[in-house]
């Protein structure tokens, strides 16, 4: 009777644990969706190349709608490269 109650115990202890360790799993799953490898949200790296003159104006804006759920619809101006320089 002592052997089965301390299994029992082990049991409910393991199952316990189980549970504590998939709620943590969970949540940081839940906390670090949408993030990249480094841990930035896609509007963070649209602002850095901002920032940074990567991109220009039109193509920062037409991003940044995307990013948010608000695409627009590409003009002439968005045909510029990484750097902003025109393409043909």
């Amino acid at each position: 009777m002592m052997a089965f109650m301390g299994l029992a115990t082990l049991a409910v202890l393991a199952v316990l644990a189980a549970l504590v360790v998939g709620v943590i799993w969970l949540a940081r799953r839940s906390f670090f969706a949408g993030r990249s490898e480094q841990g930035e949200k896609g509007e963070d790296v649209l602002r850095r190349r901002y920032a940074a003159g990567e991109i220009g104006d039109d193509e920062y804006r037409q991003r940044l709608a995307m990013l948010r759920g608000h695409p627009t619809e590409p003009g002439p101006a968005d045909t510029t490269d990484r750097k902003g320089n025109p393409q043909p």
